[in-house]
């Protein structure tokens, strides 16, 4: 079976397997080429050396690129039309604090990947200069950047030396915090004694999982009160201002992060009484208002309070979505329809991110074998 995304293959006559684009036809199929050993660490190893080796060989036909600086600034003018805003803004936040100071004015097609790797490592070990280090995500991030801009320099056929493929970012394990039951019902006792619109708001993220900044953007318009469905298609970021004025940020309403994130989440009884109460037609949930709105930042600050109150230790509001998906599991919700109301691409993202056991489900699970005890 293929590892994903890897191309890597185990065949029937027990080998290993590992193919990669070594050109392209004329109608722009790939050309693949493969390699072979007795283990996956093995192939994967030979798969990196004949890439190398690759590169060695077509580096000095073609003309340098320019500065890395240039080149990512042509980058961003061929492809950002096909952007939306904040994917931008992630993408020139990557370039300013991590790429341009470290390798801005050198000459793209000079870097290695023993220097690109050493440049990941340094950010996720020592940290930039002046800053902190930085965890998996980002340093993944920098690294996605980085391929994006050496795929511009290969479409404008300049000279490429590194090969981002060859290079693995350290997984760190994110501490993630789930509600237990008890301290659950006591966050929903606590949201439910004198209810309002923030509280509403809370109580819908424990109930369906959804992202603080689908919640702020969320408008009464898009709650079917009568089906007992909501409608996310919008969420709310504060973002990098370019526009040139005084302010360095501003707040925006767009698409959500992917195409699977527009999605109908079915509301249970319970809350969909609550919410009935704070239905205002063309207004914001959480402010009653058409106009008005609270952003993201001001809900994890509110939370916070609310946690305090309750005695809870203070965590962000995306412990409600890991706090939900693991109570849908717990009671028998099936993975993949868990994965579409959390508006995931594949149910791997839900299982391998979203669902955490507990020491009860793991004594429940391993006392499942108790009969086999008894023969």
């Amino acid at each position: 079976m293929a590892r994903k995304g890897e191309n890597i293959y185990k065949r029937k006559d027990g080998r290993w397997e590992a193919r990669y684009i070594v050109g392209r036809l004329a109608n722009r199929q790939a050309k693949y080429r493969s390699v072979y050993a007795w283990s996956y660490t093995e192939v994967k190893k030979k798969r990196q050396d004949a890439m190398l080796r690759m590169t060695d060989m077509d580096y000095e036909s073609q003309p340098k690129a320019g500065t890395v600086e240039a080149v990512a600034k042509a980058w961003i003018k061929n492809s950002a039309h096909k952007w939306k805003e904040s994917t931008k803004c992630r993408y020139q936040e990557k370039l300013n604090n991590y790429i341009l100071p470290h390798f801005g004015k050198r000459e793209f097609s000079d870097i290695s990947t023993a220097e690109v790797e050493s440049f990941i490592s340094m950010i996720q070990t020592d940290g930039m200069p002046g800053k902190k280090p930085v965890g998996a995500g980002t340093a993944r991030s920098v690294l996605t950047v980085l391929k994006q801009i050496r795929l511009h320099a290969l479409k404008m056929d300049h000279q490429v030396r590194f090969n981002p493929e060859c290079i693995i970012v350290r997984p760190q394990k994110a501490e993630i915090t789930v509600f237990t039951e008890a301290e659950e019902k006591k966050l929903v006792a606590t949201l439910k004694s004198n209810t309002n619109e923030t509280d509403a708001g809370f109580l819908t993220c424990l109930f369906t999982g959804i992202r603080v900044g689908e919640l702020c953007a969320l408008n009464c318009d898009n709650i079917n009160l009568e089906d007992g469905m909501i409608h996310i298609n919008a969420t709310m970021q504060r973002l990098p201002d370019q526009s040139g004025g005084d302010k360095k940020t501003k707040i925006t309403i767009d698409k959500p992060k992917s195409e699977c994130s527009i999605r109908d989440i079915p509301i249970n009884k319970e809350l969909l009484e609550v919410l009935r109460r704070f239905y205002k037609p063309g207004a914001f949930l959480l402010t009653g208002d058409k106009d008005k709105f609270v952003e993201p930042k001001t809900m994890e600050n509110r939370f916070k309070s609310i946690l305090k109150k309750c005695g809870l230790k203070p965590v962000g509001v995306h412990s409600t979505r890991h706090t939900f998906a693991s109570r849908c599991i717990e009671r028998g919700m099936d993975p993949k329809t868990l994965s579409e109301i959390l508006g995931h691409a594949n149910v791997a993202t839900t299982l391998n991110t979203y669902v955490h056991s507990n020491k009860k489900s793991k004594e429940d699970g391993v006392n499942m074998l108790s009969d086999l005890f008894s023969v």
